[in-house]
């Protein structure tokens, strides 16, 4: 919980107790327990329950009343700006951000989205079929048409809105400026911005589209990725098993029910709470073994193909640090592998898998190991998803696998 300062710990047992929850992924506990904080800490606490949930209002109701009562805390000034631009109010979300940061620049992919904002044009449901390509199997892509050059773009919710390489928004004429480091995995790369002025998929067209481009994304890897931001702007699902990607505008009766009906009538098997970080960290609760208290990063984007002893080759369906899985039971020589097969179920929510293939991360501690102080305990991934249509309900803050 670093990026929290420490005078927002106490020793008073209401607050710390929903800190504590907090920390955990217990959000509805943790929401509880704020209504007994002081008044500083209720408000802050209850800041960041509703923002995760996207009742991005509330959110700043209680944001603004962490300033009134504590003028000089300033850790929750990034997730309000998020919490504006999740609203679409980017203009505001300028204001706010060069209100706070007085005499530092404006980051320049916020005016952009200011003096740019985001269009979309969609008038039906829409179907698209997963394109052919080499990763269709681990990473499916569809066909698309970005400032009028053909693309494939893979679904990955690990990204924001368009991610790519900074060699390929160069060959698409895309402008970029630095915009600092980011990850890319595990690896810390630089991070630069710009705008796609057109982004189609089928039907679809979105105006204004933000890109991040990172040098890694190279070779094998030079992929143009639509991300959880893109999917936001949608009722969205993501049919695996049909090889296809069906999306209706939000708040749209007429659209979501023929989106709905475009599924068949197939059974639901759950319907499982996700909660979102910053602009695109998607989390959800699930378990390991006998733990069902674990929280992970629902990233869709992982493209780990390894093989144990002979056997064929297998896509991972979980990320983590050799420590969590010998906290959770594995023992010591196999979770200092680099990857392998685990007779422990996987759970997210109620759903449940067997006999599954995991990997390790390079690194003792993986960047995405806390959002916002949210314990992250690992990264769950495409071959844990791909057994489902997954309906990802942006209002709801739901999903929804059939």
């Amino acid at each position: 919980m670093s990026w929290v300062s420490r005078r927002w710990h106490t020793r008073g047992t209401p607050a710390r107790a929903a800190w504590r929850a907090w920390t955990r992924g217990d959000i509805d506990e943790a929401e509880r327990l704020a209504a007994h904080a002081d008044r500083r800490r209720q408000a802050y606490l209850l800041f960041l329950t509703g923002y995760v949930r996207g009742n991005y209002e509330r959110a700043l109701t209680h944001y603004e009343a962490v300033r009134h009562l504590y003028p000089a805390c300033t850790e929750l000034d990034e997730p309000a700006a998020h919490a504006l631009l999740h609203l679409d109010r980017p203009a505001e979300a300028y204001a706010h951000v060069q209100r706070r940061r007085g005499k530092r620049p404006v980051p320049p992919d916020l005016v952009s989205r200011m003096d740019h904002p985001l269009g979309v044009e969609l008038d039906h449901a829409a179907v698209l079929p997963f394109a052919d390509h080499a990763l269709a199997p681990y990473l499916p892509a569809v066909d698309a048409t970005l400032d009028g050059h053909p693309v494939r773009a893979h679904i990955d919710t690990g990204g924001t809105f368009l991610v790519m390489g900074t060699r390929r928004a160069d060959a698409l004429g895309i402008q970029l400026v630095p915009g600092g480091k980011n990850h890319h995995g595990t690896t810390r790369t630089d991070l630069h911005t710009g705008m796609a002025r057109e982004l189609t998929l089928g039907d679809v067209v979105l105006t204004n589209v933000p890109v991040k481009a990172m040098p890694t994304l190279r070779d094998d890897q030079d992929l143009v990725i639509i991300g959880t931001n893109v999917l936001q702007r949608f009722l969205a699902t993501i049919d695996y098993p049909r090889g296809r990607l069906l999306l209706s505008r939000r708040r749209d009766p007429r659209q979501a029910a023929d989106h709905l009906a475009l599924l068949d009538g197939r059974p639901e098997l759950a319907r499982i709470p996700f909660y979102l970080w910053a602009d695109h960290y998607m989390f959800a609760r699930g378990g390991f073994g006998t733990r069902q208290d674990l929280n992970f990063f629902v990233d869709s984007g992982l493209v780990y193909v390894g093989q144990e002893d002979g056997s064929p080759p297998r896509q991972a369906c979980l990320y983590t640090t050799t420590r969590r899985y010998r906290s959770w039971g594995v023992q010591r020589a196999r979770a200092a592998r680099p990857h392998f097969g685990v007779d422990e179920p996987i759970h997210l929510g109620p759903l449940r898998q067997d006999d599954q293939f995991v990997a390790t991360t390079p690194t003792r501690r993986a960047p995405w190991a806390s959002f916002g102080g949210v314990r992250i305990d690992g990264l769950l991934s495409h071959s844990f998803l791909d057994k489902y249509a997954w309906t990802l309900d942006f209002d709801r803050h739901e999903y929804t696998f059939r």
